[in-house]
């Protein structure tokens, strides 16, 4: 038994003197505590400096050569300053042990470890996270209060509150939240007005169905269950039974609740919330700090079990890398909302690995960070964070700092998600420490600030809190209004031009006007801006407004408190310093927005901006006007104008094609089809080829397939008006179907000797394309250079082609040479398009076309390749990541239109295997097993009211090939059904 665990003396007086010490215990005491403190110190240094020899050792790789050099150095570091610890405690010079050489340095270059430097005298040296997590947190303090947004102010609404971190966070100052916990529900149930319980609680279930819940219930509260796991609810659903309402942020989750619990209780599904008065950008331009941390998982219990954690290594190495300060927070020191100390990490839980012991934080150096509250500062004080998601299988489960970061306006890389890759495409997957390295060295500021301003737009349309608590109350029979923004947009003089740009917001104004109509109406323009105007927006017929320009003024009210908005006039280095931050006014009345403007002022702009200059000016008072940043507009006749109904001219586009090609010397085309996934675009594939070591090489061919989303469009042209070699066509407006038109006519403007294709929302991977073309370049004979596939969907995988191809080709002189039944021998299994770099006149004197309006047609497009392949160039490693649950993407989406789109390719490819004589084999080999392994399989996902015309287009697609004859005992059963009968 412990002494603090002595039961007190029955006889002692509560008065009595307390004994006196007895000097010379004390000190034996103090001086054994020393010794094992210093024998402590002794044994963690010496593994520090251990694993620095072991980080020592050299390597060819220069991602990798720079990670060993910040192990070992970091290891050298933290072992003295331990040392130093340790000396300080004896009170006499200690012998340092000498430490290795980083790698590539010469031996002289060794660092001098037996003697303290002035970086090592007293503190910390400067790259240590000790340091670096000081300054940062210093400057973090700095930084200026969050704001309610003016459109979306706080509650008056009394929460009780039982719920974990996630909903704490999200809710933050957006009513009056009141923590219940099993002490003292008593007290508290009698100052709420609403129950709201989170899944993610620790309060017993027994607590909540036994006491709380019905305690609630008889006093005539709602009670309503806030479910932010994913499907398997089986924790949350007896409570969810007992509720009033139910809402999921899981679509999944959502069904298995209305499934599982009585018809008379609403589900609903509804956003992750996230509070800008925890979380916000407000003043965060230009960041406080270059250090990259990572501040934990869960804010009130260690991180779940990871699924993958072998993942989680490309994006530490990957921050490492890129010479960064880097700092990673274990996850049960992150700050809790709920009382209590933190708890010791669970063994059954993820840590950080060893590995990173130099960039760890200490229970000591965590200490610091004192709050949640604090935590969100340091958040907005980073240009760049970290987040480990525990889940990848899931669409809408993920870490909660992918968004809390991006309300920040903090850049995120990250481990995989589905629902992260999905509709964050800014948020960074690191697939590799060598391409999260090259994100973080080769990005501009402009690009950094782009990747910022879409994360702060998406989190504050799509996940305020407010809204989401609204909703709630809502749904609970309260009163709680939601403003939609009515937005009046005012010109001096409306164009055509100027009449589009209206058009295609995003967010769409409600009324559109010009100032001289405005004035004329008299009382009429008086009663429209008194009526139905929240936000006036004047715009200017000499500027060009990129689709988001609205959405950007709308989502600053939501997050900052001003009533005035500005844009800004110049790049991202001229406005940096007066982005997201309060101004006294308006240079440019064309760039601003105005939050219900007083009806004396809004008549004219003459008043508008006097209103400014006659506000009142005090120090007490912060200042009128928020500037936002500098992008979503251009002076009109910056760059070319595109008639999307039209499109572009193809001969014109050829000349200019080839012009690019020519006079810039590039030599790999890479062909990008685009329909409505500019963001992808940007995000993914193109930034993976910006990372890469020979973009300038490349012709990028952004080929849109007729997008109807005007960002889409805008982004195409905003890439091709920066970069000389991205070249951009656009097919009139409405898409084809698929991939196939945009590809073909990729294909046909291609100038340069090599090409290869990317998906918008793929991602070239450790610059493979650069190896493939390389290799190819130095093999006359062979037509193409073939990689591997990185493939990403509820898993991780790689798809070996050269291990599937092995019993189809002959080895000679290095290449592959397939033989003349290869086809046949491979059982027609196809690679990916994506993979490889192929020799332009070759792959264009084939004279193929991919069919338009067919999905699938890439599979058969090498196929018919393979067939006309003399010999390629095999790389045995993946040269681009493959996302294949996109949630998005046309292939996810199961209708009968999936299908007429794959019976225009069947019917395509059963003509030219009759043409080249390999009909016959194919419908014996493959045509059944792919028809039940991947059509059926897909006919199963048919929502039920669908299910007879898929059914039919199924059997059209059968019947391309005539008389098949079916051993399958699923495909017997097709069509022993009644939907398989015709």
């Amino acid at each position: 038994m412990r002494w603090t665990d002595l039961p007190p003396s029955d006889t002692a007086s509560q008065t009595a003197e307390r004994p006196e010490r007895v000097p010379a215990t004390d000190a034996a005491i103090l001086e054994a505590a020393r010794k094992a403190h210093v024998q402590a110190l002794g044994a963690v240094e010496e593994a520090h400096r251990a694993a620095a020899r072991s980080w020592s050792a050299p390597t060819q790789d220069s991602i990798a050569g720079s990670l060993h050099t910040r192990h070992a150095g970091a290891h050298c570091e933290r072992a003295e300053a331990l040392a130093e610890s340790a000396q300080a405690l004896t009170g006499s010079p200690r012998a340092l042990k000498g430490s290795p050489a980083l790698p590539g340095a010469p031996a002289s270059a060794a660092p001098d470890h037996t003697s303290p430097t002035p970086d090592h005298a007293g503190h910390a040296p400067a790259d240590m996270p000790t340091r670096q997590w000081a300054q940062a947190l210093d400057a973090a303090t700095k930084l200026p209060d969050p704001e309610a947004g003016i459109s979306r102010p706080a509650l008056t609404l009394r929460v009780g509150l039982v719920a974990g971190a996630r909903l704490h966070a999200g809710f933050f100052g957006l009513a009056e939240l009141r923590e219940i916990t099993a002490e003292d529900w008593e007290t508290e149930l009698e100052q709420i007005d609403l129950l709201l319980i989170g899944s993610e609680t620790e309060e017993s279930a027994e607590f909540l169905l036994e006491t709380l819940i019905p305690a609630a219930r008889a006093r005539g509260l709602s009670v309503v269950l806030m479910v932010t796991s994913g499907p398997a609810v089986g924790p949350s659903l007896s409570i969810a039974e007992r509720c009033s309402y139910i809402f999921a942020t899981d679509h999944e989750a959502a069904e298995v609740l209305r499934s599982r619990c009585s018809d008379a209780i609403p589900v609903e599904v509804i956003p992750h919330p996230v509070s800008p008065l925890l979380h916000s950008p407000v003043g965060t331009r230009p960041a406080r700090s270059s250090l990259i941390a990572l501040l934990g998982t869960e804010q009130r219990r260690p991180a779940a079990h990871l699924e993958e954690p072998e993942f989680i290594p490309p994006l530490f190495d990957g921050a490492l890398g890129s010479g960064r300060p880097t700092a990673l927070l274990p996850p049960h020191l992150t700050p809790s909302f709920t009382r209590g100390p933190a708890p010791d990490p669970r063994p059954n839980h993820w840590a950080i690995p060893r590995d990173y012991a130099p960039w760890t934080l200490t229970r000591a150096e965590a200490a610091t960070l004192e709050s949640p509250e604090t935590a969100a500062r340091l958040q907005r004080a980073l240009d760049v964070g970290l987040a480990v998601n525990a889940v990848m299988d899931s669409q809408a489960v993920f870490d909660p700092q992918i968004l809390q970061l991006q309300a920040s306006g903090t850049m995120v890389l990250s481990t995989y998600n589905q629902g992260v890759n999905s509709y964050y495409p800014q948020v960074h997957i690191a697939n590799s420490a060598e391409d999260v390295a090259k994100t973080l060295e080769t990005m501009t500021l402009e690009e950094l600030r782009r990747v910022q301003a879409d994360g702060i737009r998406k989190i504050f349309t799509d996940h305020h809190g407010a809204e989401v608590l609204s909703r709630i109350v809502q749904a609970a029979g309260m009163e709680a209004e939601v403003c939609q923004e009515r937005i009046l947009v005012v010109a001096d003089e409306l164009t055509e031009q100027l009449r589009a740009d209206v058009a295609s917001q995003t967010h769409p104004a409600s009324t559109v006007t010009t100032w001289s109509q405005l004035s004329a109406q008299g009382s009429e323009g008086t009663e429209l801006l008194h009526a139905g105007v929240d936000i006036l927006v004047p715009l200017s017929a000499a500027r060009r407004y990129s689709p988001e320009y609205l959405a950007d003024h709308v989502a600053a009210f939501r997050y900052q408190s001003a009533a005035v908005t500005t844009k800004l006039d110049g790049d991202a280095a001229s406005t940096d310093d007066a982005a997201h931050q309060r101004r006294r006014g308006v240079t440019d009345l064309g760039l601003s927005a105005w939050w219900r403007p007083e009806l004396s002022t809004a008549l004219s702009p003459e008043r508008l901006l006097e209103s400014l200059e006659s506000s009142p000016s005090s120090a007490a008072l912060p200042l009128p006007v928020y500037a936002i940043d500098h992008l979503g507009h251009r002076r009109a006749g910056a760059r070319r104008e595109i008639i999307r109904e039209r499109g572009t001219e193809l001969a014109q586009a050829r000349e200019e094609f080839r012009a690019t090609a020519e006079t810039l010397g590039l030599e790999l085309a890479v062909i990008v089809p685009i329909y409505n996934n500019g963001d992808h675009l940007r995000h993914k594939a193109f930034a993976s080829l910006r990372r890469s070591g020979m973009f300038e090489k490349m012709h990028v061919l952004l080929i849109n397939d007729g997008s109807t989303d005007a960002s889409t469009v805008d982004t195409i042209e905003e890439l091709a008006a920066t970069w000389p070699n991205v070249s951009a066509f656009h097919h009139g407006l409405g898409g084809s179907g698929s991939a196939s038109r945009p590809r073909n006519t990729g294909l046909a403007l291609s100038f340069t000797e090599f090409l290869t294709y990317l998906d918008p929302d793929d991602e070239e991977l450790e610059d493979g394309y650069w190896e493939l073309l390389e290799r190819l370049r130095g093999a006359e004979e062979a037509d193409y250079a073939l990689g591997t596939m990185a493939v990403w969907t509820r898993k991780y995988g790689v798809h070996d082609y050269h291990q599937w191809f092995q019993p189809g080709v002959e080895h000679r002189d290095g290449l592959h040479w397939p033989t003349q039944d290869a086809l046949q021998i491979l059982n027609f299994r196809p690679a990916s398009i994506e993979a490889l770099v192929a020799r332009t006149a070759w792959l264009q004197g084939l004279g193929l076309v991919q069919p338009e309006g067919a999905v699938g047609q890439d599979s058969y497009f090498f196929q018919q390749m393979f067939f006309h392949t003399r010999a390629y160039v095999p790389v045995y490693r993946p040269v681009y990541t493959y996302y294949g649950a996109v949630k998005t993407s046309i292939v996810n989406v199961i209708s009968p239109n999936y299908f007429r789109k794959y019976l225009i390719l069947e019917q395509d490819r059963a003509a030219w295997l009759r043409e080249v004589g390999l009909f016959e084999v194919y419908l014996e080999q493959r045509f059944e097993s792919f028809f039940v392994s991947w059509y059926l399989q897909k006919y199963r996902r048919v929502l039920p009211h669908d299910r007879d015309e898929a059914a039919g287009v199924l059997r059209e697609l059968i019947a391309a090939y005539g008389e098949v004859r079916w051993r399958d005992p699923r495909g017997l059963d097709f069509f022993h059904s009644a939907e398989g009968r015709p």
